[in-house]
């Protein structure tokens, strides 16, 4: 029977090669965007699984709000320095608790006459307990237990040792803190959020002991801040690990309810009369996938990219199974004599469904070989849009093939389940009449491709939408600057090297034609969020807020609309920067804002906001001196992500981590020698960390490109599947209408009339799946232009995009084949009716 079945498949592929080849072709397509988002989601749901212990490994969260609606942080992995001390008290039963902290992502080491930037970590002893790391030199079990111990990656000890053994050997940290190197390691087993995967959130080259990081924040700060930090419950920067007892007398769950009073039995009084803070715990097995979010996402989507990947890999496989149920239901129809005639020499109904299931089979196995070829030629691609490496994963895991085994099956049913169960329930009397041209209603058909192409408009809309917000951050972004901009990052504490000092120094360089400081990268980071009103008794609206050096705005290239900018000439500007005591301080502290600030705030033109005044809003009972402004100018992103604020204002700030050169652009390798040299001369012990602007915004800019080609790929694949399955329907339409059109040019149909008649048969469903589309699309285009500090207007121009896209498609589709059934001769037609 079987042997039968097979001969009877091939027989039919054969009649009807192209519409064969159109849908292995389109599974094919559905089936490889299927597997990659199925890949990249099993990379990140097997984060972990290198260590031994973490199906035991929890890490604690925290959620943590001021009482009175000035800021909110959402559950964040991560919480204050000091809760494991509180741990240890409430579950002695735990068998291990351990932090890890990262210090800093460019943390200045130097051994002997080597001097780099690498990213470390401040961990316990127990981190290593807990953590199996995969040891090259020393003994993981003391490691880090000695004071002002370190352990090293594999590459980190040849950049700072180069082949020379680093055991004992010591390494001067941020120029402050001598530490003896104890170990070495291999890269952590990936997936891992301790991996170098783009979005992993703690990626290392040095582990150094807790202390360290205490003995670095000695020489910045004062006991007094130490102390204050060290005991800040409102504090996230730190992760805190927890594994569960070996006998499972303490679960995950167990761990949660615990967490759910830890605040109200350990959180001072007067902590929370002013805040709301509540902690849990997660598997460490999710953190990978919560870096991804930020990454990628963030946590103002409000979803997660897994979720995302599911779900538009399954909308293009869904479009490639409709595009296979239309073709097929189609090619039936031609089919319904054959399948009378079995019926009528006594095949049973379900022969029948057996028949057209094993063609579907047939044609899924053939698309997941053609599908394996394609992911494989672009998994690099893949991995670098996702900044993983999937294919590792993918080809290692043997519940990966058990998986696509069970997505061919569903794949096989959800395609060829239709197709087969009408025959099967067609009367062998009605297949048998020569008037039999459809298997099921024309609204069916309709629902069919106007799913496949409300699909294809869907992500069309959305790739439209990615594309012009993304246009516009390149141009709010980077503005009208000719000469490069050069970013040079000066940490005082470990380069004992003051801005004012290096500014002085830079601006003697003759290729050097500015030179001003900001607080932090632009970009790399969320700019800190202040809470400001009009009057002390308004309620205050969220802005962000910049401290910046003087000359700023003329070196950024930032257009001045009213008013002035900070100037060393003016006494209060001076005040500012040197920071004096309130009480010393006569005049409000001057401020600049942007265009948005004064429309946000409602103060007119910004010639009107002019010496206005303006209050933040405190946590707590103390109130805060006011602000004048006394400069507006026009609006510049300098950070994607807004925090919820749509405005800008900039402060003036005293010893600013980032000094920022604007070189001539005619001798740029000029420039950049005596930046070097500049640096070298005076921090020597330290390397220099510098990048141009614009290569700072492509760094942090690379994030949205990735979800740019997301929705790109997958739109132009479900437009492709529904573009190639509309040119095989409308073969077989045009074949099926052909004694129907003979009849209407019999009588006088023109050849146009003829085309417009199919091609308005085809167009109706496209123009239903994109009027159903839009709202879906509106929504999730509005989820995501809210993460953005200033999104583009959500327009009609991307759902009237995706319409004409999907029109001009289907013409193309089916127009050739329309032209050609409208140029048939009657007579050739009829001549054997």
């Amino acid at each position: 029977m079987l042997t039968h079945y097979l001969t009877l498949a091939l027989r039919n592929a054969r009649r009807t090669p192209l519409a064969s080849a159109v849908n292995v072709l389109t599974l094919a397509l559905g089936l490889a965007c299927f597997l990659s988002a199925y890949a990249a989601v099993a990379f990140w749901d097997r984060a972990e699984r290198g260590f031994a212990n973490a199906d035991r490994t929890y890490v604690l969260t925290i959620e943590f709000a001021f009482t009175n609606g000035s800021f909110a942080r959402p559950t964040t992995v991560g919480g204050p320095a000091h809760v494991h001390e509180y741990l240890r008290a409430d579950l002695p039963r735990l068998e291990r608790i351990a932090r890890a902290a990262l210090m800093n992502p460019q943390t200045a080491f130097a051994a002997g006459d080597r001097a780099v930037r690498l990213r470390s970590l401040a961990v316990d002893p127990e981190f290593l307990a807990i953590f199996d790391l995969p040891f090259v030199a020393g003994d993981p079990d003391t490691a880090l237990a000695a004071p002002r111990s370190v352990v090293l990656t594999r590459d980190a000890a040849a950049r700072l040792f180069g082949d020379a053994s680093p055991l004992g050997r010591s390494v001067l940290i941020d120029d402050a803190v001598e530490a003896t190197v104890t170990g070495v390691v291999d890269p952590p087993p990936e997936p891992s959020h301790l991996g170098r995967a783009a979005a992993a959130p703690l990626t290392f080259d040095i582990l150094a002991s807790f202390d360290v990081r205490d003995a670095v924040r000695a020489v910045t700060s004062s006991p007094e801040l130490i102390a204050f930090m060290n005991r800040n419950w409102t504090d996230w920067s730190v992760l805190t690990y927890v594994l569960l007892p070996r006998d499972s007398s303490m679960t995950g769950d167990d761990l949660v309810a615990h967490l759910e009073s830890f605040a109200a039995r350990h959180v001072p009084d007067e902590v929370l009369a002013q805040s709301t803070i509540a902690f849990g715990a997660v598997p460490v097995r999710s953190v990978l996938r919560h870096g991804v979010d930020e990454e990628l996402f963030s946590r103002d989507v409000g979803v997660s990219v897994t979720t995302v990947l599911w779900w538009l890999g399954a909308l293009v496989l869904a479009v490639a199974c409709l595009n296979y149920a239309n073709l097929a239901t189609a090619r039936a129809a031609r089919r319904m004599r054959e399948t009378g005639l079995r019926r009528a020499l006594g095949a049973r109904p379900t022969q029948v469904i057996a028949q057209h299931l094993l063609e579907a089979a047939l044609a899924t196995g053939a698309a997941l070989v053609v599908a394996a070829a394609a992911l494989a030629l672009a998994l690099p691609a893949l991995d670098e849009l996702l900044g993983a490496d999937v294919g590792a994963v993918l080809l290692a895991d043997p519940a990966v093939w058990l998986a696509v085994a069970a997505v061919a099956a569903a794949v096989t049913l959800a395609a060829g389940a239709y197709p087969a169960f009408a025959l099967a329930r067609t009367a062998p009397v009605e297949a048998l009449r020569t008037s039999v041209q459809r298997i099921g209603p024309r609204r069916l058909w309709t629902l069919l491709v106007g799913a496949q192409f409300g699909a294809a408009a869907f992500l069309l809309a959305l790739l439209t939408v990615t594309a012009e917000q993304n246009a516009a951050l390149v141009r709010t972004a980077l503005g009208a600057v000719t000469d490069p901009l050069v970013l040079i990052e000066n940490r005082r504490a470990p380069t004992k090297l003051d801005s004012a000092t290096l500014h002085t120094e830079l601006a003697r360089l003759p290729q050097v034609t500015g030179v001003t400081e900001m607080a932090g990268l632009p970009w790399q980071r969320l700019v800190a969020v202040a809470f400001v009103s009009d009057s002390p008794q308004a309620p205050p609206r969220r802005v962000l807020t910049r401290d910046v050096g003087f000359d700023f705005f003329e070196v950024m290239g930032m257009e001045l609309l009213a008013g002035r900018t900070f100037s060393r000439a003016r006494g209060e500007d001076r005040a500012a920067v040197e920071a004096a005591a309130p009480g010393a301080q006569a005049a409000p502290e001057p401020i600049v804002v942007d265009r948005a600030f004064v429309e946000e705030l409602g103060f007119g033109s910004p010639a009107e906001a002019i010496d206005r005044l303006v209050y933040r809003a405190s946590s707590g009972p103390v109130d805060t001196p006011p602000l004048r402004i006394v400069g507006v100018v026009e609006n510049r992103r300098l950070t994607f992500r807004g925090g919820g604020a749509r405005s800008t204002m900039y402060t003036l700030g005293t010893n600013l981590d980032v000094t920022v050169a604007r070189v001539a652009a005619s001798d740029v390798a000029g420039a950049l020698h005596g930046i070097d040299s500049t640096w070298k001369r005076l921090s020597p012990a330290v390397a220099i960390d510098r990048r141009f602007f614009d290569e700072t915004f492509e760094q942090a800019y690379r994030t949205f490109l990735r979800i740019n080609g997301l929705f790109g790929a997958l739109a132009l694949t479900a437009v492709a599947i529904s573009a190639a399955g509309l040119f095989g329907l409308a073969t077989l339409v045009a074949g099926r209408r052909r004694r129907e059109i003979g009849v209407r040019k019999a009588c006088g149909a023109s050849e146009g009339r003829i085309v417009r008649l199919l091609l308005g048969g085809f167009a109706r469903p496209v123009l239903l799946g994109n009027v159903i589309a839009w709202p879906l699309a509106y929504a999730a285009a509005q989820a995501y232009l809210n993460v953005f500090l200033r999104p583009v207007p959500l327009t009609a121009v991307p759902f009237a995009a995706a319409l004409a896209a999907t029109l001009a498609v289907a013409c193309v589709a089916v127009g050739g084949q329309s032209w050609r059934a409208a140029r048939q001769r009657p007579g050739d037609v009829l001549r054997h009716e």
